[in-house]
């Protein structure tokens, strides 16, 4: 039996739409009525994830995202996602406000790099809030993974990038800008890069081929498929 999908989503609205399309895109489906129910609250509103990573005095997006979690469960959501990465460093302050069960993205993209990429080290790139909170490095430590993160002028032009795609900046220049990252990262040793901001996919798919990606959206999408009860394209 199909369980309904909730996606806690706005954070950021395209980087939302862009998670529903690869959820779709990826199921297998012939018909309307192989695919999922979804239930979406795109809530744009939710404070900004970083200032209270790295100020005690930054409004914490807990309480909204608690809000929009018990909304998704009362519209009928078997299980609930959120796309963004860095919202997971709230994840366990969110999870508890509903009987709903949770999928938890750091861990299944860990999971992925293993399988897809053994004995390669990974280029993370993530929002600064992210990389602070080890969100994603956490689960990678565990299964002992080889992986490195950009220094303080990489992640200062991958901040800069997010921040261009929220504001809906020539993607094709913000590419460009992104491409030399990778090539620096990759001239220290990174084999493959996690897309660990949900913004950074959007980027990649404008960047050469030579270069190998683990979307976390996409990763997330294609457990959510499995997990609500249907099958992946």
């Amino acid at each position: 039996m199909k369980r309904s999908l909730g996606i806690l989503g706005g954070m950021g609205p395209l980087a939302t739409a862009n998670f529903m399309t690869q959820v779709v895109e990826n199921t297998k489906a012939s018909i309307d009525q192989d695919h999922l129910r979804i239930y979406m609250d795109c809530n744009s509103q939710i404070p900004p994830r970083l200032p209270p990573l790295i100020s005690p005095d930054g409004e914490n997006p807990t309480p909204a995202m608690r809000e929009s979690a018990k909304k998704l469960e009362y519209m009928g959501a078997g299980l609930i996602v959120i796309p963004c990465v860095t919202a997971h460093a709230f994840y366990d302050k969110v999870i508890h406000v509903t009987r709903v069960p949770f999928l938890y993205m750091p861990e299944i993209v860990a999971r992925a790099c293993l399988n897809d990429f053994p004995y390669k080290t990974a280029g993370v790139l993530s929002t600064e809030g992210a990389a602070r909170s080890r969100v994603l490095l956490g689960p990678m430590d565990e299964l002992n993974m080889p992986y490195i993160t950009p220094d303080a002028a990489e992640q200062s032009e991958v901040a800069r990038l997010i921040g261009e795609v929220k504001g809906g900046g020539d993607i094709m220049r913000i590419a460009s800008d992104f491409s030399k990252v990778l090539d620096s990262m990759m001239a220290r040793g990174a084999d493959y890069f996690v897309l660990g901001c949900t913004e950074l996919p959007i980027i990649g798919n404008y960047c050469d081929k030579k270069y190998s990606f683990v979307d976390t959206s996409l990763e997330l999408a294609k457990a959510a498929i499995v997990a609500c009860g249907c099958e992946l394209k």
